[in-house]
């Protein structure tokens, strides 16, 4: 059970990782209300002493509430909650669960207009303010109100700006909003305030920013963001890879080369980004160019992926024997590599060569039940048939590689 309680100064409790640390929380926040010391969080579960005697309606609703909580029986423990807040409307702790598992459920609206109740009391103590403000974004946010999202965790930064999880909802929806300025100037802060180094994320959002101006034909301004790329982090492989395509567009072939020779020399795992632009770009480039670039590159080094890229090259250019040079290497490397496997039967039967195919798709039919997507995620093991620099699901950056190579 994951379900998520309380949002206590930027950090949720969460039902199924620490029940014990829930009960003292909400326990607090019932003795202060039982016992007649309303918002007195301090109490310790030792002193709890409860008249069954003196509990009003309200109060056993409210403990109903947390029984059906703590069972994970969210529907009951609504129903429980606001028949309480019903029965007394003065405590600001009821309407803060109910406010959270509303927007468990996906119900936003009524989330938002707990929140907004509880912000426009009177004499509300100003944590408790800054705490619904912070709740309210995030239920903007869940709801897809991203503008709205950004006020309220702007307004909880004029309140205090060293709170920490406001700039990290900040930085993780401009990304998601793809304002890539905002996002760096947002990370930057946070990094400020943690300690921490994202330079290869910052440089991420302004090779983003160079892709978008490319795009609609900025080359130069373009060019200033790759290369602002480069100089925050000299690793962001895809800074060199678009500055490389940019210096195409101006018929700049040898600095396209001299770019995208160093990209390889950077992520050999990712080598075979660099060799799909070079054989895209034969025409341009002249076919000598290509082959020689490619020559550069040592096979029994390279990659599973680079051999692939390079077999595919070859093969499209008819010379069967070094795409077979680079096949043979895959499986040697990678015996389980079904493309591989499938290529190489394909230019067997083109050329003839029907025994040696049908060993070829034998040894296919051993490893058919092998995983079949191409790039996992380091972080999470995420899979997926296409290369993106940010996993969509655990939301890190440059954790995705070739799958076949982490093993």
């Amino acid at each position: 059970m994951n379900t998520a309680l309380f949002t206590v100064a930027g950090g949720q409790i969460l039902l199924g990782q620490a029940l014990v640390a829930l009960g003292l929380l909400v326990l607090a926040f019932v003795l202060g209300w039982l016992g007649g010391r309303r918002r007195q969080r301090k109490l310790t579960a030792a002193s709890a002493r409860v008249d069954p005697k003196t509990r009003s309606a309200s109060d056993d609703a409210f403990l109903k509430g947390l029984t059906h909580l703590m069972a994970d029986h969210t529907d009951k423990a609504i129903e429980e909650f606001t028949r309480a807040v019903t029965l007394n409307s003065d405590t600001v702790e009821t309407y803060v669960v109910l406010g959270n598992l509303f927007r468990q459920k996906g119900e936003i609206e009524r989330a938002v207009h707990i929140r907004q109740t509880i912000i426009a009391r009177p004499n509300l103590e100003a944590q408790v303010r800054l705490q619904a403000i912070y709740d309210l974004g995030v239920d903007y946010r869940k709801g897809g109100l991203f503008n709205r999202a950004v006020e309220a965790f702007n307004e909880v930064l004029n309140m205090d700006p060293a709170h920490v999880e406001a700039h990290r909802q900040l930085v993780s929806l401009f990304e998601e909003m793809r304002e890539w300025e905002k996002a760096y100037e947002a990370l930057r802060k946070l990094d400020s305030l943690t300690k921490g180094n994202s330079r290869p994320i910052l440089a991420h959002y302004q090779n983003e920013r160079g892709k978008e101006l490319m795009a609609t034909g900025q080359l130069d301004r373009a060019e200033s963001f790759f290369k602002q790329a480069i100089s925050v982090d000299k690793g962001c492989l895809d800074a060199y890879l678009h500055l490389g395509d940019l210096e195409l567009a101006r018929d700049r072939t040898r600095k396209a080369l001299s770019l995208w020779r160093k990209a390889v020399l950077l992520e050999p795992l990712l080598a075979h980004l660099v060799i799909n632009r070079v054989a895209a770009a034969e025409d341009k480039l002249g076919e000598r160019n290509v082959e020689a670039f490619f020559a550069e590159i040592d096979p029994k080094k390279s990659e599973v992926c680079t051999l692939m890229a390079l077999a595919g090259y070859y093969r499209s250019h008819q010379n069967d024997e070094k795409a077979l040079e680079m096949l043979l290497l895959t499986v040697e490397k990678s015996p389980a590599h079904l493309g591989a496997h499938r290529m190489r039967g394909q230019i067997l039967l083109a050329r003839g060569e029907n025994e040696k195919a049908l060993a070829a798709y034998a040894e296919v039919l051993a490893h058919i039940d092998g995983e079949w997507a191409s790039y996992q995620c380091q972080q999470c093991g995420f899979v997926t048939h296409q290369l993106t620099w940010k996993c969509p699901r655990c939301l890190h950056w440059d954790t995705i590689f070739p799958r076949q190579q982490l093993a």
